[in-house]
């Protein structure tokens, strides 16, 4: 089965999680890291999975699944140790046409998760249609290898300029001659080598005098370069 490659915009969202060990987990700092509004269904849950109830990130509600918990829900996990319970789930979502995916089980989800190479705004998904996740984490790796995190800098860069050429109503030849050129450019390179003044004489040169990182409302720390630290995403 060849599946439909799309990204979701989940921001508010109700997501529903049934189970609350470490694969639930994943799912769940997923979800809440794209913006939804999670809850969790189980009677035992990880201490990770704790943590985040009492900093208010996401609600558990403490006991075994049961029809009716996914109500409302936009979209519907189930890692539940019970196979029936995962299969209610997913009969459940059928009916209220509700996304759901059952952990590990294709023929019980109507959506599988790729696997994600996170570089903050640039998400780069790989999936083999559930045929071989190995097959996927492995790829994914090998791409993290190339594409390291100075990447969600650089694609910040690229964003900011973009909305700089719109707001002066750069025609179409220009804008894609100063993009095609930063992206062809070495500032992936200057980022992990911390060389703010390379990229700022790059800026100047293609969009004037005066324009520079600080002026695109842009840092880079001389000790933390490129963000956050690395995600490890699993997927089908």
């Amino acid at each position: 089965m060849r599946y439909y490659p799309i990204f979701a915009d989940i921001v508010k969202r109700p997501c529903v999680v049934v189970g609350g060990g470490e694969v639930a987990e994943r799912k769940v700092e997923s979800l809440f890291s794209a913006g939804a509004a999670v809850t969790v269904v189980s009677p035992k849950v990880t201490k990770r999975l704790k943590t985040l109830e009492k900093e208010g990130v996401i609600t558990i509600i403490k006991r075994k699944y049961k029809k009716g918990d996914l109500k409302g829900a936009f979209l519907a996990v189930s890692a539940a140790d019970s196979k029936a319970a995962n299969v209610g789930v997913y009969e459940e979502a059928t009916k209220l046409g509700i996304l759901v995916n059952v952990v590990d089980d294709p023929p019980h989800c109507n959506f599988i998760v790729p696997s994600v190479v996170d570089r903050g705004s640039l998400l780069i998904a790989i999936s083999t249609s559930g045929k071989s996740p190995y097959l996927a984490k492995t790829l994914r790796l090998e791409l993290e290898k190339t594409i390291g995190e100075e990447y969600e800098t650089f694609i910040e860069i690229l964003g900011q300029v973009r909305n700089k050429l719109l707001k002066t109503g750069a025609n179409n030849v220009k804008k894609e001659r100063v993009i095609k050129a930063l992206v062809t450019s070495r500032i992936p390179v200057w980022l992990k080598e911390n060389s703010t003044r390379e990229i700022n004489g790059l800026l100047a040169k293609l969009l004037g005098p005066g324009f520079s990182l600080a002026r695109l409302g842009i840092r880079i720390s001389p000790k933390k370069k490129t963000g956050k630290s690395e995600k490890r995403t699993t997927g089908e």
